[in-house]
């Protein structure tokens, strides 16, 4: 069966400051033509070059919340995509006061902007659906941080029902009723006899989700969206031996991480944001899949399929 692609593409990983090789927060996600970046840490436009990624293309860009490791990237890409003559609006869903950053740095630089910029402001005590199309839809979740920060779940668009050809000439179902049985209603033949929808038709394949939870405390609640994740981001900024690091930071262990993959039955972890105090990654992921055996590391360069 087909899928249309729903990839992400790992930019930066370090939370702080880069180290060991390892950039600051940013993905990059192609999803059935579409093509999002969330979050936008120093380096991501040459990340985007190195791994041969379109940033030209980028419909969207989520920004989790305004730390420095996850936006100063941003007005150096920004500007670069007005050099190279961009003029496809691009929208930003962020925190209201990147607007307010942005203008200011525009403005005191004398950059002159080529396209339009929408933005999509976020509001991080609840969740909220904040961006849809026809092929996909964003939601926000709050996270807990020193500055507000959401988390981010990207859902695709349910599939039309697949129509089985034979059966349809079976039945002799007229074309024009085709768009009807693709939405699950049932049809008519010329006859005006009835044909229920599920003796012509195939269930389309199930939808996927990619969860994105940047810096946050361990959550004691989640919202009900973020649930059934295929993937789940999340940060694992120390281990547990150093979880009075992550209380008074409000950052995760690999143990938080792995439990919120638990309660929110997601099918795989992906972990990420490491402090650079740890060389070794392998001691983060080891301790995550003591507690979720379907762990991996997020590491510059790799590409997960959702």
């Amino acid at each position: 069966m087909y899928l249309p692609p729903f990839e992400v593409y790992i930019l930066g990983t370090s939370s702080a400051i880069p180290a060991f090789d390892r950039y600051p927060s940013s993905q990059f996600i192609h999803i059935n033509g579409s093509y999002i970046l969330i979050d936008c840490g120093e380096g991501t436009q040459m990340q985007l070059k190195k791994y041969k990624l379109p940033s030209n293309r980028i419909d969207l860009i989520l920004i989790s919340h305004l730390h420095g490791d996850h936006i100063f990237g941003l007005p150096g890409l920004l500007t670069s995509l007005s050099l190279l003559q961009r003029q496809k609006p691009l929208k930003i869903i962020a925190p209201q006061s990147l607007k307010i950053i942005l203008d200011t740095i525009f403005t005191e630089s004398e950059a002159k902007i080529s396209y339009p910029i929408e933005y999509i402001f976020t509001q991080p005590t609840h969740p909220e659906l904040i961006f849809e199309n026809d092929k996909f839809k964003i939601s926000t979740v709050p996270l807990i941080h020193r500055l507000p920060t959401t988390g981010f779940v990207i859902e695709e668009q349910p599939a039309d029902r697949k129509i089985i050809k034979e059966k349809v000439q079976e039945y002799a179902i007229p074309i024009h009723q085709f768009n009807r049985l693709k939405k699950g209603l049932d049809a008519e033949d010329e006859q005006g006899n009835i044909i229920k929808n599920e003796w012509v038709t195939q269930d389309p394949p199930p939808t996927r989700k990619y969860v994105y939870f940047s810096d946050t405390a361990l959550l004691s609640s989640i919202p009900e969206v973020a649930f059934n994740a295929d993937v789940l981001y999340h940060e694992t900024t120390f281990l547990k031996e150093h979880q009075d690091l992550a209380k008074i930071t409000m950052h995760s262990t690999s143990i938080d991480a792995a439990q919120t993959a638990i309660k929110i039955k997601a099918k795989k972890l992906l972990v990420g944001h490491y402090s650079s105090r740890y060389e070794n990654l392998d001691l983060l992921l080891n301790e995550a899949k003591t507690i979720f055996e379907n762990t991996e590391l997020a590491k510059e360069g790799k590409k997960i399929v959702v």
